[in-house]
Order: structure tokens, then sequence, then C-alpha cells
């Protein structure tokens, strides 16, 4: 006595879908993965306002132009960013960025601060 088990009997269902609704055909988006890195801000007179100085191999590193993203953290909607142009300069350690002293007196950034420093988007 042979026994069949019912789905042997069945044919096998094939489902037909073309081929660019497969999921092999979809291409994923790319995301370029913006660059950054946390630096302390010092107060220097010598730095002109809207402006910052910089190592040019930082610069380079966090592939920044001409514009720099400068994000201090205080906790959720504390987070305050702000724009500045960038001036590269050797005379700048490369762990740290030099900003006008009255502008961030004006900010409330206090000198040492550490922040997050990326290329903008602008």
């Amino acid at each position: 006595m042979s026994e069949s088990k019912p789905s042997e009997s069945k044919p096998a269902r094939r489902l037909l879908i073309p081929g660019f609704l497969t999921p092999s055909g979809i291409k994923p988006e790319e995301k370029k993965e913006r660059r950054e890195r946390r630096l302390r801000i010092r107060r220097r007179g010598d730095v002109d306002e809207g402006k910052v100085k910089m190592h040019p191999e930082v610069m380079r590193e966090l592939e920044i132009r001409d514009k720099a993203e400068v994000v201090l953290v205080g906790g959720g909607s504390r987070e305050r960013k702000y724009v500045f142009t960038v001036i590269p300069s050797d005379d700048v350690p490369k762990n740290e960025v030099w900003c006008n002293e009255e502008e961030m007196r004006r900010l409330g950034v206090a000198d040492m601060s550490i922040a997050t420093i990326r290329a903008s988007r602008e």
C-alpha cells in the first residue's frame, strides 16, 4: 500500500511576478553620510563675527568648503544650531574651533564648550 500525501498530489502553484516588481530589481536609495565631529569652541577676539577658524586638515576630514554648522547640545529642545563661514588657519589646534568672543557671549556659549561640527547643507 502506498500512502500518498495530499500535498504531493497537487501541483505546486507558481506566482508569475514581473521582474521589475521583485525585490532584487529594487535599488535602495543611497544616502550620503554627513561627517561630523565634536570639537571645543574657543572664544577669540581676533576672529570676525559670523566666521570661525578651523584647521585645514579637519576641514578636509569633515568635507567643509565654506560654511560649517555648529550644534550645541543642551538636551531635547534646547539644541541650538548656528551656521558660520569657515576660515582655514594652521594656528588652530585640530581639536578646536575659534569663534568671535562677543558673538559667543551674546549667543550664550561658554569658552571651552564642546559642540558638534559638520558641513552645512546650505
